[in-house]
């Protein structure tokens, strides 16, 4: 079964966001060459949500999302860095973690990248 990691740093953001009634929820945005990607959002509780626990935060999903996840763990992190931003990184499988948006299995070129 798929397993939804959050880290103690998303945790703390998600805990000081909290918006009364409402769940995090994790929705599939798209799909392409690199996989399924995933935003979160404040929504309603759904009878048949997916619903997976981690660090104090429930996250609710659709059977469908969920689904498509597979059996892989997925880390959501939260990060606050001069080169990535401020936000949330949904980090399935197979993706190396250093959130470019480069395809490290294949390396890339560009040298302002510094992973």
């Amino acid at each position: 079964m798929t397993m939804i990691e959050i880290t103690d740093g998303a945790a703390e953001v998600l805990m000081g966001n909290m918006v009364k009634g409402s769940v995090v929820r994790m929705i599939l945005a798209a799909t392409d060459a690199t996989g399924a990607n995933y935003v979160l959002a404040w929504g309603d509780p759904v009878d048949d949500d997916v619903v997976f626990e981690s660090n104090g935060i429930r996250v609710h999903m659709t059977p469908e999302d969920a689904e498509i996840l597979g059996d892989s763990p997925t880390i959501i992190d939260y990060v606050d860095t001069e080169d990535l931003g401020r936000g949330f990184i949904i980090q399935g499988p197979e993706d190396e973690g250093c959130g470019c948006g480069h395809d490290h299995e294949h390396g890339h070129e560009d040298e302002s990248c510094g992973c």
